[in-house]
């Protein structure tokens, strides 16, 4: 497939809506489980997987997008790029990519380089809305 440069509004609304969707059905488990520790340690060790796995689905959505079009300031869609393909290729430990201006404390989740990446409702959360903004912008 040849790189995309722009993505139909409707189809980023659709996925903005599909995140939304399984932000809610989290938080409604989050709650359903409230008071029952045995639950609530079950969810919090389910939860970094599920949400690394979120984040490919969500890079999935978008995968054939114009690097170029990307950019390399450490955006939204760069910090996405970087955090995939860690998760996929270094066993969950983010790993530098030279072509990008990666800064831990300027990204939406505040990963350094080195650590593990282990994601929850908030920081997917945050992450996933600023990817989708910035899909957005950048490929209208």
């Amino acid at each position: 497939m040849l790189a995309v440069t722009s993505y139909p509004e409707v189809y980023v609304q659709l996925t903005a809506a599909k995140v939304e969707e399984q932000l809610a059905a989290y938080a409604a488990l989050a709650t359903a489980v409230k008071g029952n520790a045995k639950a609530e340690a079950a969810l919090a060790a389910f939860a970094p997987g599920y949400f690394n796995s979120m984040l490919l689905v969500l890079d999935h959505h978008f995968m054939h997008r114009m690097r170029g079009a990307e950019g390399k300031d450490g955006n939204p869609l760069n910090e996405v790029r970087m955090l995939s393909d860690s998760i996929m290729e270094h066993d969950g430990v983010l790993r530098e990519n030279k072509t990008i201006k990666y800064k831990a404390d300027k990204s939406a989740v505040g990963i350094a380089v080195g650590q593990t990446i282990a994601l929850d409702a908030e920081r997917f959360g945050t992450l996933a809305r600023a990817y989708l903004a910035e899909i957005g912008k950048r490929f209208p």
